[in-house]
């Protein structure tokens, strides 16, 4: 079954399902997701280049696009007016050029992760193959990074670790706007109001901890405050999960000195 599958559901047949409030967001959003999904074939491999290029009589123009870095005509929404003057066209062949262009962004643009109208944050994963970056999966994965909301967390430095060329950067930078809404989108998945050890480590997205906390003996989010700092180290965090785990000690620490008689509003 493909992710697409779900726009062909009659809506009865998922009334049937029973979906309860905050299911029916994340389902909302998955179909928001699936059309976009299918849209641009996504169960189907990308357009060849040079199959497009044949097509509006450019094939003359494939070695010059590949030097540039263009593998899938997808691709060719990145190029600048200035990279288009490096291909050497004629003047029929920029008539042409002109008009494939226009359609191609029409199409791509159509469903670009960065059009707000679309209430859907995909898979970390996903987002990655529709930008061309897949390559990146593992070490986004190493840095800690769990969902698309986390690539917010990013520094600079952290970014430069990823080593990414001229045209992935340009890809990378396409979908960032989808990150920060993504970022805004979190707090709003129902996780946060799990009241269980395990549902606030998942808001957090450091459930990947859970088993070093437990041998630890932290069963219950007050148990943290008993780790001194200098005991971080023992979580073997990651760089973002660290980030994140900073920032949940903060709102721990909110929560419970908050009512503490000697420090916060439980006091005289």
């Amino acid at each position: 079954m493909s992710p697409t599958d779900i726009v062909l559901l009659e809506q009865k047949e998922v009334d049937k399902i029973g979906l309860k409030t905050v299911q029916k967001k994340h389902w909302e959003k998955a179909l928001a997701h699936g059309k976009y999904l299918e849209a641009i074939h996504f169960d189907k491999p990308p357009s060849p280049l040079h199959l497009w290029l044949e097509t509006w009589r450019l094939d003359r123009l494939k070695k010059p696009l590949f030097d540039l870095g263009c593998d899938v005509k997808e691709d060719i929404i990145d190029l600048t007016e200035t990279d288009a003057q490096l291909l050497g066209m004629k003047l029929l062949e920029e008539r042409r050029w002109k008009q494939a262009t226009s359609q191609l962004m029409k199409v791509i643009r159509a469903f670009d992760f960065n059009d707000n109208t679309l209430a859907s944050a995909p898979s970390l994963t996903t987002w990655l193959i529709s930008l061309k970056l897949e390559e990146l999966d593992e070490p986004l994965k190493m840095l800690g990074v769990v969902e698309l909301c986390d690539l917010a967390d990013l520094d600079d430095r952290e970014l430069a670790s990823l080593n990414l060329n001229k045209l992935q950067r340009k890809h990378w930078d396409m979908g960032m706007l989808q990150v920060l809404k993504a970022k805004n989108e979190a707090g709003l998945d129902g996780k946060a109001d799990d009241p269980t050890f395990r549902g606030w480590l998942e808001a957090w997205r450091l459930y990947r901890l859970a088993g070093v906390l437990d041998d630890l003996g932290a069963y219950v989010q007050q148990d943290l405050l008993d780790l001194e700092p200098s005991e971080y180290s023992l979580l073997k965090m990651r760089p973002l999960e660290a980030k994140r785990f900073e920032q949940a000690m903060i709102a721990i620490e909110e929560e419970f000195h908050a009512w503490d008689p000697e420090k916060g509003k439980g006091g005289k």
